[in-house]
């Protein structure tokens, strides 16, 4: 199932993402509140997942445990999608959709987006690309989401959900003033020039008009930066020898993952 390149996947994505830190998730997150149709449907679905800074705040630190699974790089190693406790939650991630109706082609972009905003913080090659693109895409078709690996394809079809999509609705300026909250809490600059070369062409386009309006003041970015790791604990690793991370077949994984995810 996992692949005759599995293993350089697995070491390409654990030090990939133990290094890339919170920037990507954080540019993950303000492409989704910026494409009005994803938000909309999700504040019908959930509407009560983000009715504060403190909720949101709860909703990262979850996101943060399951993706530091996904891709080998918290504190323990885990193996990754190997591990069989990983794929357990991918299954439950799988039976929760198909149970919430929200449309697949919203979660392949979300998973595509999540694959282009890493590589836009980290330079790699061609062949990393590829290596990236087929953990990331084997991980999301795990939860039942369609994802192919010809790159050519996914990404016409992600620019054409941006051409289409990208518009501020309803309370995306708030809930945008909490990412920008969060991002300085986990050690993310909420600067123009660190937030906003992330975000594709459209979905910039729709955030610029807003962006000075919802960016944190200064006396609030300090506090941010101050009480964040008390606040808002973070789940990625230490920076760690490939090695070690192939080493790590026991498949043990932090009980506060299950937790997090069934809360």
């Amino acid at each position: 199932m996992l692949g005759p390149e599995f293993a350089r996947e697995l070491d390409l994505v654990s030090r990939l993402w133990l290094h890339c830190g919170y920037r990507p998730g954080i540019g993950v997150t303000l492409s989704f509140l910026l494409l009005g149709d994803f938000l909309d449907l999700h504040q019908i679905k959930y509407p009560a997942r983000f009715p504060s800074l403190s909720s949101m705040m709860g909703a990262f630190r979850r996101i943060d445990v399951f993706v530091r699974a996904v891709t080998d790089s918290g504190v323990r190693p885990c193996g990754g999608i190997s591990s069989p406790e990983v794929r357990d939650v991918l299954r439950d991630i799988r039976d929760r959709h198909a149970r919430s109706g929200i449309p697949a082609w919203m979660l392949t972009y979300f998973g595509f987006s999540v694959v282009e905003m890493v590589e836009r913080q980290c330079s790699l090659s061609p062949e990393e690309k590829r290596l990236h693109l087929a953990y990331i895409g084997r991980a999301f078709r795990l939860m039942g989401v369609p994802f192919t690996q010809n790159r050519g394809e996914i990404e016409q079809f992600a620019r054409q959900v941006e051409k289409r999509h990208a518009a501020l609705a309803g309370d995306a300026p708030k809930l945008l003033g909490y990412v920008l909250c969060i991002a300085e809490m986990a050690g993310v600059s909420s600067g123009p020039r660190s937030i906003l070369p992330m975000l594709p062409p459209a979905v910039r386009a729709a955030f610029e008009p807003v962006y000075t309006r919802v960016r944190p003041r200064l006396p609030m970015r300090i506090a941010c930066r101050l009480f964040g790791r008390f606040l808002l604990p973070r789940a990625v690793g230490a920076p760690r020898a490939a090695a070690h991370a192939r080493q790590a077949r026991a498949f043990h994984v932090n009980a506060a993952l299950k937790r997090s995810m069934k809360s």
